[in-house]
């Protein structure tokens, strides 16, 4: 399924369970469909991770999390 999102076309490949405004693009970005918007990585101490809804999860706390799109 492809997502306009600033001009661009993004192809939808990853979806994280329970989180249905999140999704991962064939870009390896990801994406919040809710505000339109490209989140950035952070880091906290020395933890790579994400900001989803305010809190903080890790790369290895979302790969758990991480399900690959139907279609």
């Amino acid at each position: 399924m492809e997502i306009i999102i600033k001009r661009y076309k993004v192809e939808r490949k990853w979806d994280i369970m329970g989180f249905p405004n999140y999704f991962f693009g064939s870009d390896k970005k990801l994406y919040n469909v809710q505000t339109l918007r490209i989140l950035k990585r952070c880091l906290v101490g020395y933890t790579q991770g994400y900001y989803l809804h305010g809190r903080f999860y890790s790369l290895v706390a979302l790969r758990i999390l991480i399900k690959k799109t139907a279609g």
